[in-house]
């Protein structure tokens, strides 16, 4: 077992990080052997195709790093893995990062009107035509992966091989739900919001003021931060908050700050395995936030008694965390 990759989030690149930050991340993010980047079309949410076009126009893919992406998502999702649209965002997105083939090519979320073999079907249309080498998904329920899946090998189709979901310290459902399947079928894991949102830094649980406090950070509320109100939708409950004083508690009294003891906990503790092709999806928006990241993911592992306190949590937020993977 080993620690697993880490790969550069271009979630908000467009929107909060802009061309000349990405490329500078990215610089910084060599020593930490990132080679890998995760987008989307519809990154960043509130201005989507920027992020891809960041990438393609500074040439990314000719400098050897691996460009993986998601199919356009639109409408909630529903009817936007078709028989028409998937080959027109994927021959879209290509033309955008300006490369000949994605490395992964994601289903970004379930649609739950499209019939799943359509779906499948024009994945594997696509990925015969040569415009992707791997296929994943992206929050789709066990059950649907499964029905996914059974199809696929029914079929004869490409089937996916990696799974990208929201896995940290405090959302640790898919451990017990999820992983046993992945497992089974070969199937890696690529966990996004290894900090929840942001939420294991501390801030939306020790703002004093969150409206005022929080104003022009993630979890900013503002209509155009879909960010914002995802994390606090998702995390902005009791249990959570009251997890994460304990984790402050903790961590103070081993000389460390929560962000390193959650990217230390995630490379080295959690049930990710980089020999399995598993990966960390991370998402700095300036020089400060990167450089915590690269301290987190070089700390190594952490004390034995810390483990087990931090490991402690988990019953307590679960019921809520089985809430964030709803989609």
């Amino acid at each position: 077992m080993s620690p697993p990759i880490v790969l550069a989030g271009g979630g908000t690149w467009g929107y909060s990080v802009d061309g000349d930050e990405v490329r500078r991340q990215l610089g910084d993010l060599k020593q930490v052997g990132v080679k890998q980047i995760d987008t989307a079309a519809v990154y960043p949410f509130s201005h989507p195709h920027r992020s891809e076009t960041i990438i393609g126009e500074s040439g990314f893919g000719s400098q050897g790093y691996l460009i993986d992406t998601k199919v356009m998502w639109f409408d909630g999702g529903n009817k936007t893995l078709t028989k028409n649209l998937i080959p027109k965002s994927v021959e879209e997105s290509l033309a955008r990062l300006r490369i000949d083939k994605i490395n992964i090519l994601y289903a970004i979320g379930p649609d739950h009107v499209t019939p799943l073999e359509e779906q499948a079907a024009a994945f594997d249309q696509v990925y015969r035509q040569g415009k992707f080498a791997k296929l994943g998904v992206c929050n789709f329920s066990p059950e649907m992966l499964r029905d996914f899946v059974n199809i696929c090998e029914e079929k004869g189709y490409v089937k996916p091989s990696v799974y990208q979901g929201q896995y940290n310290l405090i959302c640790r459902t898919y451990e017990t739900t999820l992983f046993p399947f992945l497992r089974k079928h070969g199937i890696s894991f690529a966990a996004y919001s290894p900090l929840a949102q942001g939420v294991l830094t501390g801030k939306l649980t020790f703002a004093s003021n969150p409206d005022q406090d929080l104003k022009g950070t993630r979890f900013d509320t503002a209509k155009d931060n879909m960010y914002g109100v995802g994390a606090r939708r998702w995390y902005d409950h009791p249990s959570f908050h009251s997890a994460m004083r304990k984790i402050k508690g903790w961590c103070d009294d081993a000389g460390m700050d929560t962000t390193d003891a959650a990217m230390r906990w995630i490379m080295n503790h959690s049930i990710l395995d980089g020999d399995k092709g598993d990966g960390v999806i991370i998402g700095p928006r300036n020089k400060t936030q990167c450089d915590k990241y690269i301290d987190g993911i070089k700390g190594g592992p952490l004390p034995a008694e810390l483990v087990e306190k931090l490991n402690s949590v988990w019953p307590e937020v679960a019921e809520d965390a089985a809430n964030i993977l709803v989609y």
